[in-house]
């Protein structure tokens, strides 16, 4: 899904590199003997690596950049075939709008194993280690990649997620490797796709797939639905919604990955806890949608403190976590 500062971004991005500004074409069609293809976006990625998100194989490929140390945006356009993105995370207020903006807004969106990152229909994005800012000339960098060509029906599947996932991770792990960065470079995913996910009908006493999770009053009669991430609680979310509503009312996220709990360990405190599970930093958060604060559905909901607790205990209850 587009968001409408990504649109602004990406055309902003296209401008700039039909400019000319500081835009570099690594390969050219038409010639006699080209010279060898080997690398793309920042010497990031091989032919093999494009190719691998075409819907039809190309004997040429042509990627256009700009600058990878540029101040704000820095682009890479693959012919029609994807895009590269790096940027600075900017003031996400929770885990889940982090992910929003690493990855783009998105009801089908799930975590990429063994990555801070995640992956949705069109979009995924991973975090890169803190001390890649220096380099990169932006304070905590991310990458995302945006698939441009039409791949509908690799999408159900989870084939185009596998295969976004996969470069994603392949480019950033070169990219940490060039630029000497001394955190850990995100792993490549292994060969099973990430999960699309699917609405469902919602347990009262074991919503989002957590046995004793009760986020409803007693009172609640409209039916939900839920959008819940399978797993572990690494990267773990789950969205719940009424069954007449395409929309969602509330959100909730499990996160373990460093990079995100020291970003976002000290957000509300009324909608943030910290356990310990199996000796790992555990963030708990809760928070709801934007713009849906009058939705008749939000008064099914138990109060925002009754949804932490509710969810913490549960969890700690799972996995065997303490409160700090």
């Amino acid at each position: 899904m587009n968001t409408p500062r990504t649109k602004i971004l990406a055309a902003a991005a296209a401008v700039a590199l039909l400019a000319g500004g500081g835009a570099l074409a690594l390969s050219l069609r038409g010639s006699d003997e080209p010279a060898p293809q080997t690398s793309f976006c920042w010497g990031s990625l091989t032919r093999e690596d494009v190719s691998a998100l075409t819907v039809e194989p190309r004997e040429r490929y042509t990627s256009r950049e700009t600058e990878v140390a540029a101040s704000r945006l820095s682009y890479c356009d693959v012919d029609d075939e994807f895009t590269l993105s790096l940027e600075s995370l900017h003031s996400a207020e929770s885990v889940w709008g982090t992910a929003d903006e690493v990855a783009a807004a998105s009801p089908v969106r799930a975590p990429i194993p063994g990555a801070p990152g995640w992956v949705n229909r069109t979009y995924a994005g991973v975090l890169l280690p803190t001390d890649c800012a220096d380099a990169l000339a932006k304070p905590a960098p991310y990458l995302q990649i945006q698939a441009t060509n039409d791949q509908e029906d690799t999408w159900r599947d989870g084939a185009l997620q596998k295969r976004m996932a996969t470069v994603l991770t392949t480019a950033a792990e070169r990219l940490t490797g060039t630029l000497g960065c001394s955190g850990p470079a995100p792993a490549t995913p292994p060969g099973t796709a990430p999960p699309v996910l699917e609405r469902e009908e919602l347990d009262p006493a074991r919503a989002c797939g957590i046995e004793g999770f009760a986020p409803l009053k007693p009172s609640a009669v409209a039916g939900f639905t839920q959008s819940a991430t399978g797993g572990d609680f690494r990267l773990w979310s789950c969205a719940i919604g009424a069954d007449d509503d395409s929309d969602s009312v509330v959100h909730f996220t499990v996160t373990q990955e460093p990079i995100l709990v020291e970003r976002h360990r000290a957000d509300n405190e009324n909608r943030s806890a910290l356990l310990t599970c199996a000796g790992r930093p555990t963030l708990v958060q809760v928070g709801h949608f934007y713009g849906l604060k009058e939705k008749p559905a939000r008064d099914d909901l138990r109060p925002d403190a009754d949804l932490l607790t509710g969810l913490a205990d549960a969890v700690a209850g799972q996995a065997g976590c303490e409160r700090e």
